[in-house]
């Protein structure tokens, strides 16, 4: 058996709503005994039992989903146009939250044109965030999707329903049962309530200035991790959030980069 039942529900968003292993298997066997199958109340148990063997042997496969033009914007205003945050650093400090398996990073780049000076803080800004990017692209195992931005307005377009439609495509095809989101984004909370309906644990990660309360509310676990202790709760925090306060974060700084002047930063 797959695990997901669902039964067709007008009122719910999806129009289907989760059935428990129990009223299924009491459905199977109302049907088997109007087709004169002998299906036992032992025989269901049993079925049971071995399902629930399976699934505490089975490892938890954790996905986790990072909103990278979220998170560069959120790590700029934390540290500056003269310096980037490690991600290398950043993924040790996730892992002592939660095991991950597999990272997903989703981020576009901001208009450049092909060589950066290092003079005005826009220009410091792009060469941070290629760098940045790079850094992310040449850790092992990472799973970079490039999107775009209008070339009239410099907006971000399709990143964050990428992001979303790879979150519940991996847990329909079952390629994890456990996920992380990093992102202060509101507009993905719909991701993390459609995989929660299949019982999926969700856990969410933010960054001190970039925190969506709703998101945390919803998680199974939400983290914060607060840098310097930047964090300023307004409201009533749920339970299941962790503020870990990081209070030296390992940066890279832009007068570190051995120049020539005239830096390329397109497409690396």
């Amino acid at each position: 058996m797959s695990g997901y039942y669902y039964l067709n529900n007008p009122k719910s968003e999806l129009g289907h709503s989760p059935v428990s292993d129990e009223e299924m298997l009491s459905a199977i066997l109302s049907i088997g005994k109007r087709h004169g199958l002998n299906i036992s109340d032992k025989m269901i148990f049993e079925e049971i039992q071995k399902k629930e063997s399976k699934s505490k042997n089975t490892r938890r496969k954790t996905n986790l989903y990072i909103d990278g033009t979220n998170l560069f914007a959120g790590q700029h205003e934390l540290f500056g146009s003269n310096k980037y945050l490690s991600f290398g650093f950043l993924i040790q400090e996730i892992k002592k939250l939660v095991s991950v398996d597999n990272i997903f990073f989703y981020a576009s780049y901001m208009s450049q044109k092909n060589k950066v000076k290092l003079t005005t803080d826009r220009e410091k800004l792009i060469l941070a965030e290629a760098l940045f990017y790079r850094e992310v692209r040449n850790t092992k195992g990472i799973n970079f999707y490039r999107g775009h931005r209008s070339p009239t307005s410099g907006k971000e377009k399709g990143v964050d329903v990428h992001l979303s439609v790879d979150i519940v495509k991996d847990v329909f095809f079952g390629n994890c049962n456990q996920i992380v989101i990093m992102t202060g984004d509101a507009d993905l909370i719909y991701p993390l309530e459609v995989v929660k309906m299949l019982e999926i644990r969700t856990n969410a990660i933010f960054l001190p200035n970039r925190f969506s309360l709703e998101m945390a509310y919803i998680a199974d676990k939400a983290f914060v991790l607060d840098f310097s202790n930047k964090f300023r709760p307004t409201r009533k925090l749920p339970k299941q959030l962790k503020v870990v306060s990081i209070n030296k974060a390992s940066l890279h700084k832009l007068s570190d980069i051995k120049k020539p002047r005239m830096i390329n930063t397109r497409g690396k």
